[in-house]
């Protein structure tokens, strides 16, 4: 029974294994399934445009199997919801119809087509692939199609080549081209098919054969700014016999370079500084026999021909900080020979004055108070002429470069409180670096100051002013540059406060001093600037003394409060800020202090004070000053016959008032 029922389990899982395999070929191909309805558009007359009526609609070159109605030729006929599957991958899909040898397109050994359109591997990506208004079923018309890959402002200048203007495929290959740059013939024979190409184009250039030169050594193929497509700096000799031996073709000159000075002046030698190539002969290190774009005649634009050798230079210009003038070399330089150094066109200081206003007024400006002795001298001790990664070209940082003539000034001082400029070797955030006031500060005191502190001054201006910051006197108070002292002070806090305010902080013997005066904090209390609170106190008197003494805050909000302990200014009722006589900082002796506000003459009081005299009691032996829980404000711990009103257990009787105790 048991082998029995596991054939039938057996049996039972092949089942389910072909069921759930049915239903999941079932689930596969439902999609293609649903593909697949009835009706006359998937019968063999029907065709693929009865649904996809908007494919190349009024086309004026509509692609031949769109026209033939043969879509499969290119499109499989089933695939994924939203997406039509193509026969073969680009190009070999076209390739079918079109032969990649009529195209132009084969390999270099096949067909010579070693130089390829980037994007011959992607025919879609300047044909439509059903239909277009353009011949070849192009995207766009010619040059417009070109355009979106290659730039166009190579055809805006003065004189454009009329073939340009039209069909790029007039001289270069659609697809693949045996020559560079796609041109479908070499040049000379490609330029002869529309210009007299006899004897070497002979008629064009003075009757002498250019055969087998480059044409575009001289002419610009799309577009130039002179006559003749030839480049905006052209040599102004045009008689090209002048430099050439005659002959077919016409030949270099046989001295070469040299016949340049058959016309141009040769540096004498007596000059400082020859440039190396000019010293050498060689004119066409530099100079382009014929035409240019980059006047005179130079093969490059001059900051590209100069870095060439002076790569230094060129690392300087490509630096954060460059000289904008730097990128045109003969602003400064010389191109031939210069009586002064490195062809300079003029002495350094006297070359940068030209452009820069010469803060010794050398220049005809007028003369400041202070002229910075380096900025007497040459510029280029503090300044790279060419650039730096520094702003203003700077050698060096900041605070390195002043600190050359300055070795004690800030960071250099050896003191461990900076200004901050200076501990960001940021001196020209102060002084002018050139010419200008005494110091060289680039404002006066406070209008100097605020340019970091502005929010502070502004927040000041609606309040009381202490006379050092309302005259705009920073450095009254203030080192500019480093101190040994928080808050850049001059000195500590004692002595900048006492300087002007003349406080007693030391108690003689017997009395006692605010710890915060006696130790020369004035700023724990006061505002060195302004406040509300006088005088230029940081808050009003008991939220103020209540800041260190905590203890007594709380005792005095949880308990029954001493009037003048919970007034505003209550605590200077009683106590001196700075230093007294007495201990406490009490303004007078305990019971001098309390008479100021209870009799000691009365009845009353000598009722309760067994008759004793005023003067003789130490009120705060049975009294707290500030807050008690019991009536009378007594200290919490009370002797029990006091407490109960019996005198009589230790007093045998009364005294009489005004008597000894």
């Amino acid at each position: 029974m048991r082998s029995i029922d596991r054939r039938a389990g057996r049996a039972l899982a092949v089942a389910g294994l072909f069921a759930a395999a049915a239903l999941l070929a079932l689930a596969v191909a439902a999609p293609a399934g649903a593909q697949l309805k009835k009706g006359s558009r998937f019968e063999r007359s029907g065709n693929c445009t009865e649904c996809h009526a908007d494919v190349a609609v009024g086309v004026q070159v509509p692609h031949a199997p769109l026209v033939q109605g043969e879509c499969t030729a290119c499109h499989k006929p089933h695939g994924l919801v939203g997406a039509l599957r193509l026969q073969k991958d680009e190009p070999d899909l076209c390739y079918e119809c079109h032969d990649p040898a009529g195209l132009g397109i084969g390999s270099g050994e096949a067909g010579g087509t070693e130089h390829r359109h980037p994007g011959v591997e992607t025919c879609s990506s300047c044909h439509d692939p059903h239909g277009s208004d353009h011949p070849s079923i192009l995207k766009a018309s010619q040059p417009d199609l070109c355009f979106e890959c290659h730039d166009s402002p190579d055809l805006d200048k003065k004189v454009v080549h009329e073939p340009a203007s039209g069909e790029c495929t007039t001289c270069h290959g659609a697809h693949a081209a045996p020559e560079p740059a796609l041109l479908v013939a070499p040049q000379g024979e490609l330029c002869g098919q529309c210009h007299d190409a006899a004897d070497g184009f002979a008629a064009s250039h003075d009757g002498l054969s250019v055969a087998g030169a480059d044409c575009t050594a001289c002419h610009q193929p799309h577009s130039a700014s002179s006559a003749g497509l030839l480049q905006a700096s052209v040599h102004p000799v045009l008689d090209c016999s002048t430099c050439h031996d005659t002959g077919a073709p016409a030949a270099a000159p046989a001295a070469g370079a040299e016949v340049c000075l058959d016309c141009h002046e040769q540096p004498s030698g007596s000059e400082r500084s020859v440039h190396p190539p000019v010293a050498d002969g060689a004119c066409l290190d530099c100079h382009d026999p014929h035409t240019s774009e980059t006047a005179p005649l130079l093969v490059a634009a001059e900051r590209d021909l100069c870095t060439e050798c002076h790569g230094d230079v060129g690392k300087a210009l490509d630096a954060p900080f460059a000289h904008p003038v730097a990128t045109e070399c003969t602003s400064c330089h010389a191109g031939h020979a210069s009586d002064h150094e490195t062809l300079l066109a003029a002495e350094p200081r006297e070359l940068c004055v030209t452009c820069h206003e010469d803060p010794a007024g050398a220049s005809g400006g007028e003369t400041a108070e202070l002229v910075h002795p380096p900025a007497e001298g040459e510029c280029t001790e503090c300044h790279q002429p060419h650039g730096t990664g520094r702003e203003a070209m700077l050698v060096a940082p900041q605070d390195v470069l002043c600190g050359e003539c300055h070795p004690g000034i800030g960071a250099r001082s050896g003191l461990p409180v900076l200004h901050a400029p200076v501990a960001q070797g940021k001196c020209s955030a102060c002084h002018r670096p050139h010419a200008g006031p005494p110091k060289l500060l680039v404002a006066e005191g406070e209008a100097l100051c605020a340019e970091c502190h502005g929010p502070m001054l502004r927040a000041a201006r609606e309040l009381p002013q202490h006379e050092p910051f309302a005259e705009g006197e920073c450095a009254t108070c203030h080192q500019p540059h480093a101190s040994s002292e928080p808050g850049l002070l001059v000195g500590s806090g004692g002595e900048v406060c006492g300087a002007c305010h003349d406080v007693p902080t030391t108690a003689p013997p017997g009395g006692s001093s605010h710890v915060p005066a006696a130790e020369g904090g004035c700023a724990a209390c006061h505002q060195p600037h302004a406040a509300a609170n006088q005088p230029f106190l940081r808050a009003p008197v008991r939220p103020l003394c209540t800041t260190c003494h905590q203890d007594l805050d709380r005792q005095i909000a949880g308990q029954v409060a001493h009037g003048p302990a919970a007034s505003q200014d209550g605590c200077i009722t009683c106590h001196g800020p700075h230093m007294t006589r007495n201990h406490h900082l009490l303004l007078e002796p305990v019971a001098d202090t309390c008479a100021m506000c209870h009799d000691g003459t009365s009845e009353d009081f000598a009722a309760k004070h067994l008759g004793l005299p005023a003067a003789t009691l130490e009120c705060a032996s049975c009294h707290d000053p500030h807050a008690s829980e019991l009536a009378g404000m007594l200290l919490p711990r009370v002797h029990p016959p006091f407490a109960e009103g019996d005198c009589t257990v230790c007093h045998q009787e009364p005294v009489p008032a005004g008597g000894d105790q």
